[in-house]
């Protein structure tokens, strides 16, 4: 009895180029959500969301999981966003029945962000290039 195996492999498989590719995007990730997170603390000022200072503290980005990063009032430090952020932000129910509508920082943020702006192409092309050549 005659066995015969036959194997072909194609592309680089022994370079770790897909794991240095990774760590590139997470990094990229990491920066470019606390790139957000400092927009989101910058609208938060006396007068506009920002009394105690407490919210605008608890606002941080960072990566959840691999290729996944989050902006929040909290969640990642604490455990739990700040109770009145969805009301600050706009989103609650209160604001429905009230006349403050809310800020909107996360979401204008999230706009600004998805245009893709120079900065997070800088962002990208630094890590890739870092972590690539």
């Amino acid at each position: 009895m005659q066995t015969s195996i036959t194997s072909k492999f194609e592309g680089n498989f022994f370079n770790n180029r897909d794991v240095k590719f990774a760590k590139a995007l997470n990094d990229s990730l990491l920066d470019i959500s606390q790139v957000g997170a400092k927009r989101v603390k910058d609208q938060l000022y006396r007068g506009h969301g920002l009394q105690t200072g407490y919210l605008r503290a608890s606002v941080h980005g960072g990566l959840v999981k691999n290729f996944h990063a989050q902006i929040d009032a909290g969640q990642l430090e604490k455990g739990r966003n700040v109770e009145y952020a969805n009301w600050v932000e706009g989103v609650s129910v209160k604001n429905q029945v009230s006349r403050f509508k809310g800020y909107k920082m996360f979401y204008k943020t999230f706009q600004y962000l998805r245009r893709v702006p120079k900065e997070v192409k800088d962002i990208m092309e630094f890590h890739i290039r870092k972590n690539l050549n």
